[in-house]
């Protein structure tokens, strides 16, 4: 009789799991629906500037409805959020809306309404040529800059100077060197002598620009250029990855010795930028071999020699560079080919990461997505084909991390050194450039 009467209290609690399980289905198949990316953020109106150049309105007018049109040919970049420490790139769409209505008010200045759309578009590529770009709008900004009445120079142009770095980071995350090249112009504002009249503290604060791009980057690639150079031997085989400006100074140098040696550009899809170098070697007379990413473990064998680039330097001595780039550098390393880092101090970081998803910076997925090479009529999959795919994410991850191990030395403007001496190295960089 116990056993019969506990029957319908079995078939209630199976009844409700079931219910309870349908209903889970039902929110699921709900969620399936929405997008998977996080929402796109609020866009917050931009603030009027203390004084915006009146001249310059009519020409960031001008150059906003020239950008509305040059961006109806450009396509809409995928969600693809799969890490949430990755960037990803805003919708060219959404950026453009921004800055139109920035520009109609006169709260962008139209240098750098036009560094925008370039760092956006990846007209603008490199660590050294995005710090210079930046440095040279923001100097436009303090040329046109006029103090308004009853403020102070160095409080009313800073606040001038970071609503201008706002769009810029809007249109692409800032790297390591652009923001110490901001950093450092932030500073000089803040100690601007009060005493100064306005064109002397702005003319002041110009030579201060130029002193940044002249010692730091250009004066400081060419030392480097003596140091890694003299590692370059006669009869070497030189590998190098991707184009790296700084690497490519190295081997003219070289050359320019009277050195004989080769060279292998390794390059990888979807930007290819080392044709542009292999093709500047072969004029300067330079023997040169092209090869892919996936030929690295093959050519390896006759390199002597690997120069590589990098956008960071991390205080543990690992290597932010292009994706690729810890390739490169591990495949040497287990074939006992020295490995030697190019890299300006003003590169340097003291954060500490381990691996490439701690900070990293997405492209765009839609290269990824076209030709599988340029000219090349097959593709992997059509952005259509991937829009119909609610489950499918595209990543196009810029950067890498290599660890300090397989690094044999780093080359900076104070010399070679080990990655172990990257800590000691960044601490008085900052002592020199920051007076702390």
């Amino acid at each position: 009789m116990d056993a019969t009467k506990d029957k319908p209290a079995v078939r209630d609690k199976k009844a409700a799991k079931e219910a309870k399980r349908e209903r889970r289905a039902a929110a699921a198949a709900a969620r399936g629906v929405k997008p998977e990316g996080p929402p796109e953020p609020r866009q917050q109106a931009p603030r009027e500037a203390p004084q915006a150049p009146r001249r310059k309105t009519q020409e960031s007018s001008a150059t906003a409805a020239k950008l509305d049109d040059d961006l109806s040919n450009v396509g809409v970049l995928g969600d693809a959020s799969l890490f949430g420490n990755v960037a990803m790139p805003r919708q060219i769409q959404t950026n453009a809306q921004s800055w139109s209505a920035a520009a109609r008010k006169g709260t962008i200045h139209p240098s750098i309404l036009a560094l925008c759309y370039k760092l956006s578009t990846m007209a603008v590529r490199g660590a050294n040529n995005r710090a210079i770009a930046v440095l040279n709008a923001l100097a436009d900004v303090i040329r046109d800059y006029r103090t308004p009445p009853g403020a102070v120079l160095s409080r009313d142009l800073l606040t001038r100077v970071s609503q201008q770095v706002g769009h810029i980071v809007e249109a692409r995350s800032m790297n390591t060197s652009t923001g110490h090249a901001v950093r450092f112009l932030k500073y000089e504002i803040s100690v601007v002598d009060a005493s100064l009249s306005e064109e002397e503290g702005k003319e002041h604060l110009l030579e201060r620009i130029d002193h940044f791009i002249r010692d730091r980057i250009v004066y400081a690639a060419r030392v480097i250029h003596t140091h890694a150079a003299n590692k370059i031997r006669d009869g070497d085989v030189v590998m190098t990855y991707a184009n790296s400006a700084i690497v490519e100074g190295t081997l003219l140098a070289a050359h320019a010795q009277g050195k004989r040696f080769e060279v292998v550009v390794i390059d990888s899809r979807p930007l290819y930028e080392g044709r542009a170098l292999a093709e500047r070697l072969l004029e300067a007379g330079i023997p040169t071999t092209y090869a892919l990413l996936s030929a690295v473990s093959v050519v390896i064998e006759r390199v002597s020699l690997v120069l590589l680039g990098a956008s960071a330097l991390f205080s543990n001595g690992a290597t932010y560079a292009r994706a690729g780039t810890s390739t490169c550098a591990m495949i040497a390393h287990k074939s006992n080919v020295p490995v030697i880092v190019c890299c300006e101090t003003y590169k340097f970081s003291d954060r500490i990461q381990l691996d490439s998803f701690v900070v990293n910076e997405a492209g765009n997925p839609a290269q990824l997505l076209g030709s599988c090479c340029e000219g090349s009529d097959s593709v992997l999959i059509t952005r259509e084909e991937s829009s119909a795919q609610s489950r499918l994410k595209v990543v196009q991850l810029l950067f890498d991390v290599t660890p300090p191990r397989y690094i044999s030395a780093i080359a900076s403007e104070v010399g070679l050194s080990a990655t172990e001496s990257v800590g000691v190295i960044l601490r008085d960089y900052k002592s020199v450039l920051f007076g702390i």
